[in-house]
């Protein structure tokens, strides 16, 4: 397995928190705040009226405040992409000072550099859930990637992004063959990143394409 970490250096930055991330926390904010807009709108609403039945509904409805606000957030699994990236990566910009480093995170909560190589998921068939392995002809295991099965939809988008990552920190790295090997990969997966916000309809409005051509024209 993947050596581990249990927390990340000062120089990695999470996926949640780079620029091509925001339209995700833009809308996951958008959609709360029209959420729980309404909720507060019934509850004045409950106020104004001053009866036992208002008074009844009251912790029912602010409940379903709170709970209707973590619903949407489960229902966001891009904010929690397990993925991150140092100063030095495609992702974050043009820099590109140094080598580039990706690393992912385990279901244990540990994170570790990916290695070399793309990655896939398959069954752990002895404690459940997701293994994190290398696509190649050793399918190394990485390590315990989630307690979801592989066919989780949030799952088969954060392999799309650790691949879609990997194929940009070897171009910086200098490995150009990983360049091509990700746009048939960008063709083969397309169906899975046109989706809506939702589990079964989420989009993954990144563009790699543009930022593979400026390693294509080098």
């Amino acid at each position: 397995m993947a050596e581990e970490r249990s927390e990340l250096s000062v120089e990695m930055r999470r996926f949640i928190s780079l620029e091509i991330a925001r339209p995700f926390v833009y809308r996951f904010v958008l959609t709360l705040l029209f959420f729980e807009a309404f909720v507060i709108v019934f509850i004045w609403f409950l106020l104004t009226i001053e009866t036992s039945f208002s008074l009844l509904l009251f912790p029912l409805v602010v409940a379903a405040g709170i709970l209707g606000g973590l619903f949407i957030y489960q229902k966001s699994p891009l904010l929690r992409v397990p993925l991150a990236v140092n100063l030095n990566h495609p992702f974050m910009g043009d820099l590109e000072l140094g080598q580039a480093v990706v690393m992912v995170q385990f279901s244990d909560g540990l994170w570790a550099d990916v290695g070399e190589g793309r990655v896939r998921l398959t069954v752990d068939e002895l404690m459940g859930g997701s293994l994190l392995i290398r696509d190649d002809d050793t399918y190394a295991v990485i390590g315990h990637f989630s307690h979801l099965p592989q066919t989780h939809p949030a799952l088969k988008r954060y392999v799309i992004l650790i691949n879609q990552a990997i194929a940009l920190r070897d171009a910086v790295n200098g490995d150009k063959d990983s360049i091509e090997s990700a746009r048939e990969r960008e063709n083969n997966d397309s169906g899975l990143l046109e989706r809506s916000w939702f589990e079964d309809e989420q989009s993954i409005e990144i563009e790699p394409e543009g930022i593979f051509s400026k390693f294509r024209r080098e």
